[in-house]
């Protein structure tokens, strides 16, 4: 094999990269107008999705669920498309599968997300920007968060969402079907270790940017090998013992007022 075709192996695949970040920075991009202005925007497709949520129907809150999930879920899946990528170096649609194995489990999700949030909507328990209105509720999610951390569950899904290279060396398959089965069994795990820190985004409102890019930091930083198991467990404690405060409060401010 001569020289130019080595480079032409190992040439990074910018399409996908290219394509990869775009995701992640259209998603927050559109999710920031969404939060941010009260304007109604040009582009039809923003101007339905920036619809109080007491009007958007299900297909438009899982439009911005689906969002969320890119800008999101996507950058905590980083890791794992680096090593693929190391490891693939012919071609970069394996990754892309992968990828899109992953994330097709995550958008799996949305419905359930979008018929809840209509729900507790209804109920009265959201605002419309998708934050809850009980302080019980919100001292029941941070719980829920806090103590999942601890669980035989959480641990062992986020070992392997802190190890990717150990993940592929344990459940590797060749093929573009081989990386679809590997996304989604990645997505499986994914949703597993951290569907109740997504609980949280009700907690400080699904359309609180600050709040969202909060969670997507926790969840990226307890993925990195050398601080998931020193990170993981603080979070825990912290969110148990805002959980705590929060369950006091609203004792005094919703039971006694």
């Amino acid at each position: 094999m001569g020289l130019d075709a080595t480079r032409a192996i190992t040439k990074p695949p910018y399409a996908f990269w290219i394509f990869f970040y775009g995701s992640i920075f259209s998603s927050w991009l559109v999710l920031f107008v969404m939060s941010a202005t009260g304007e109604v925007s040009n582009f039809t497709f923003i101007k339905e999705l920036c619809l109080s949520a007491s009007e958007a129907s299900i297909s438009q809150l899982a439009g911005m669920w689906g969002l969320m999930i890119g800008a999101m879920m996507l950058p905590s899946f980083y890791n794992f498309t680096v090593v693929h990528q190391d490891i693939r170096r012919d071609s970069f649609r394996h990754t892309a599968l992968l990828t899109s194995g992953y994330i097709t489990v995550w958008l799996s999700v949305v419905p359930l997300a979008s018929f809840g949030q209509k729900y507790f909507l209804e109920q009265g328990l959201l605002g419309l920007d998708g934050r809850s209105q009980s302080m019980f509720l919100n001292s029941l999610l941070l719980f829920t968060a806090g103590a999942y951390q601890f669980t035989k569950i959480k641990n062992a899904c986020l070992a392997v969402c802190s190890s990717p290279m150990h993940f592929f060396l344990s459940h590797w398959q060749e093929g573009y079907i081989g990386s679809v089965r590997m996304g989604i069994h990645l997505g499986i795990v994914c949703v597993a270790c951290c569907w109740a820190l997504m609980l949280l985004a009700f907690v400080g409102g699904a359309m609180n940017m600050l709040w969202m890019a909060g969670l997507t930091s926790i969840m990226v930083i307890e993925k990195q090998a050398n601080l998931s198991k020193k990170f993981s467990g603080p979070i825990g404690i912290t969110l148990i013992a805002a959980a705590v405060i929060t369950l006091v409060l609203s004792f005094f401010l919703e039971v006694l007022a």
